[in-house]
């Protein structure tokens, strides 16, 4: 099986109001795997 990683960042409010554990929480319900992180510029978020 081909495996597809996109790399998505989130720019705006995005701190301080739970967006990266949405996110998480979201992505293992879809058997996703990667990582999301906060950093200047908003959220950076990497899947596959």
């Amino acid at each position: 099986m081909l495996t597809v990683r996109r790399q998505i960042r989130v720019t705006g409010t995005v701190q301080g109001v739970g967006f990266r554990p949405f996110v998480y929480r979201h992505a293992t319900r879809l058997g996703l795997g990667g990582w999301v992180l906060n950093d200047s510029s908003g959220v950076l978020i990497e899947v596959e």
